[in-house]
């Protein structure tokens, strides 16, 4: 009798990828529950045969294992039944690090571009032939979804540092996007982080290899007996982009690996972010033996994953992106590769905040991210099941807001999504840019206007 594995929360990003490929590698009956509203993901789990039932004690009781989301702890219902059961429950990275252990492992961390990351690093293997199974945190077109299970050596995922979680993964090879304070619920300070990170990096063993960004001002306090191999812009980088030109159509530039030209790319995604994702990929496979012009060549068919500067459309002549982007960082990096990209266009950024926390702690940062911006709009605060308001009631969008208006740019707040659409559609002019930015669901403002 196959095993039965029933997924708690299983219509999340991560969850329903590891769903599948469970599905596919252990032979399992595979369930799961979840809440009735929907997202992206169910047309993926609907696609596989995954059927989603709503959250029951009753679900858990023939399941031989019970995988669970980070979101819900042992007083969630079906997990507490499960435990009463003594039925083995394991979180998602716990689950996730089993399954790595059966091939060889690449993590991709950082702060931010883990997804986009993860997703170049599995189009460049598929690509090339090598099949891995894959695990990344978006819909990625060019892999069929958020998940591959393949028949090859490798076994890639995306390895996301809160609370620890990618300390339960065993990689062969790493890449660390960039480290910055991230997740302020968990982590005390940067610190930590970086702890976290070097935690995972000193699993790596002496063949295997830890690509990291050469401008990151973290770099030297990540400690491997692994071979080093950096990216970046400068002279010092061992995968490095020269002659960049920024258009509305992406970026071009030569990429440089040792100090030769290994060819020019065109990437159809456009700024600076995404460049280092693609040299971080490059830098990574390189490593793995595969040659360069195939590299090349496989980015050359990239075109990004849902929800990275993902365009949605256009209104009456005005462009409509929407964007994850949830720290200030990635807001700044977006924002200025949206002007690089469209200089005579008016930027309208719409950001929804994501988590108390977050905006309670990169306040300040949150409000000297939008300089690119012509305008900003912003959305109440969205929270997250692991936190509650409760403690934060100091925080709030309209606060925000108040802090961008001082830096000179014209400011809203709107306590709804509806009031938000209602007066982009006023207001909307040809040469606008709109950008939904966030990590909640922003993106339905985009997919109104465009409606």
């Amino acid at each position: 009798m196959p095993l039965h594995i029933h997924f708690v929360g299983i219509k999340g990003t991560g969850m329903s990828a590891l769903a599948q490929i469970t599905a596919k590698i252990e032979g399992a009956i595979v369930t799961g529950s979840d809440v009735r509203q929907r997202f992206f993901t169910d047309s993926i789990l609907e696609k596989a045969g995954i059927n989603v039932l709503d959250f029951n004690p009753d679900n858990v009781v023939n399941a031989d294992i019970v995988v669970t989301s980070a979101a819900y702890d042992d007083t969630h219902p079906e997990i507490k039944k499960a435990k009463e059961l003594n039925i083995p429950v394991y979180t998602y990275p716990q689950f996730l690090g089993q399954l790595m252990s059966k091939k060889r492992g690449i993590c991709i961390a950082g702060t931010h571009g883990k997804t986009t990351t993860t997703a170049i690093v599995g189009k460049i293997l598929l690509s090339s032939g090598y099949d891995p199974t894959v695990v990344v945190g978006s819909d990625v077109p060019c892999i069929g979804g958020n998940a591959h299970v393949g028949q090859g050596e490798f076994f890639l995922a995306e390895s996301c540092e809160y609370r620890r979680h990618f300390l339960n993964y065993s990689p062969e090879h790493l890449i660390i996007t960039n480290i910055e304070l991230d997740h302020p619920d968990y982590f005390k300070d940067l610190e930590d982080v970086l702890c976290a990170f070097n935690e995972l990096a000193a699993k790596l063993p002496e063949h295997g290899n830890l690509v990291i960004w050469q401008e990151d001002p973290n770099r030297e306090k990540i400690k491997t007996k692994a071979r080093i191999t950096t990216f970046g812009f400068t002279s010092a980088a061992d995968v490095r982009a020269e002659k960049v030109v920024y258009n509305d159509s992406g970026t071009t530039f030569d990429v440089i690996i040792e100090d030769k030209n290994a060819g020019n790319l065109s990437l159809a995604v456009s700024g600076k972010h995404n460049i280092l994702n693609a040299l971080a990929a490059i830098g990574l496979t390189y490593r793995l033996g595969l040659p360069e012009e195939s590299i090349i060549q496989a980015l050359k068919g990239f075109n990004g994953t849902k929800r990275r500067f993902e365009l949605l459309g256009t209104h009456n002549g005005a462009i409509i992106y929407d964007d994850y982007a949830h720290h200030p960082t990635e807001i700044q990096t977006t924002l200025e590769g949206a002007r690089r990209s469209y200089p005579g266009r008016r930027i309208r950024a719409v950001f929804q905040p994501h988590t108390y926390s977050r905006t309670e702690k990169l306040l300040y940062e949150f409000s000297e991210a939008f300089a690119e911006a012509d305008e900003v709009v912003l959305a109440e605060i969205f929270s997250s099941a692991r936190e509650k308001k409760s403690g934060h009631d100091s925080i709030s969008s309209a606060k925000l807001a108040e802090l961008i208006n001082k830096k000179g740019i014209k400011t809203r707040y709107f306590p709804t999504l509806e009031e938000i659409s209602s007066y982009l559609n006023a207001t909307l002019k040809e040469d606008d840019l709109v950008i939904t930015l966030g990590a909640g669901d922003v993106y339905k403002v985009g997919l109104i206007l465009v409606s």
